[in-house]
């Protein structure tokens, strides 16, 4: 028995493209979104220059408000067809809704619309702060890329890890401001004056960054210093090491459960249409690359073909 989708269902497939039937139209959304929010982060850069702002300040207004008008309608479709989403935990489709509204994406579709009515109500707020919120319009894109999404699990995965690292961090930075304040404060009260001042000073050393605006210049503070920059790289190493390792144990997570599924759904050793157009969906899903899924298929056809085989 065929399911007729409603018109609901299928915006809802093309918005998030994962639509087989408009799969045509889905992939003209995307591109669509995805030229539009880069138009408006070049659009921004350019209005930070003074001479091309003044001659385009016209073009640039009216270019900002056709594409509120487009994200204010994507985001309002969005939050209806929200209801559809029944990978949601929430049973209710008004708690669908809620879930997008208040969820990571429905925060960054709100706030590619905010800056152009906070202009409206707020005629006084610095054009400068709503330049920069306009410039996050480029998280869209994360609708069509799990990068970003995958980054923050794989964090959240390894949170007490992390915050252990970040404890690590922070404890380093707040010895070594004390130490060098109390080394350097008396020859250089500009760059050590406080110990406030020294943490500037601690950070960039710690993270290897190394601007060269203070430098110690007592062998205590030149011992400190050294001391500083050996437990950066040890600290910095450690943050980046867990946050490299979440994010592989991520990405092989979901490369055996997409193999599981796989298995379930081919496990006669041979694959239907219906099949494959649901193995693409899950290929998506999951952010597996088209050789890789073609070679876990080919596997477990392989594999059920042997256990078919009379021994």
């Amino acid at each position: 028995m065929n399911h007729h989708l409603t018109t609901r269902e299928r915006l809802h497939l093309i918005l998030n493209y994962s639509s087989v039937k408009d799969k045509t139209a889905a992939w003209v959304f995307s591109w669509i979104m995805t030229l539009l929010v880069l138009a408006n982060v070049a659009a921004v850069i350019l209005e930070s220059v003074p001479a091309i702002e003044q001659q385009g300040r016209h073009a640039f207004a009216w270019f900002d408000a056709l594409s509120v008008c487009f994200f204010g309608v994507e985001y309002l479709l969005r939050v209806w067809t929200a209801a559809e989403n029944h990978k949601s935990k929430k049973p209710s489709a008004t708690g669908r809704r809620l879930h997008y509204i208040f969820g990571f994406h429905g925060l960054i579709d709100l706030i590619a619309i905010l800056p152009f009515f906070l202009q409206s109500l707020l005629p006084g707020l610095d054009l400068r702060v709503l330049r920069v919120i306009r410039i996050l319009r480029i998280l869209k894109l994360s609708h069509y890329s799990t990068a970003l999404e995958d980054l923050i699990a794989s964090i959240y995965a390894e949170r007490d890890s992390f915050m252990s690292a970040l404890y690590l961090l922070a404890l380093s930075i707040l010895i070594a401001s004390c130490l060098m304040y109390y080394a350097e404060h008396r020859l250089q009260p500009a760059q050590f004056g406080t110990i406030p001042d020294a943490m500037w000073w601690a950070i960039v050393t710690i993270t290897t960054v190394g601007y060269g605006d203070a430098v110690p210049v007592s062998a205590y503070g030149k011992l400190i210093g050294a001391a500083t920059a050996l437990s950066g790289i040890l600290t910095v190493a450690l943050l980046t090491g867990i946050v490299a390792s979440a994010f592989a144990t991520r990405v092989r997570r979901q490369e055996i459960e997409f193999t599981t599924e796989v298995e379930v759904l081919i496990k006669d050793g041979h694959m239907t249409a219906k099949e494959k157009r649901t193995i693409e969906h899950l290929r998506k899903e999951f952010g597996i690359t088209e050789d890789h899924a073609r070679a876990v298929i080919r596997q477990v056809i392989e594999e059920a073909s042997a256990k078919k085989q009379p021994s």
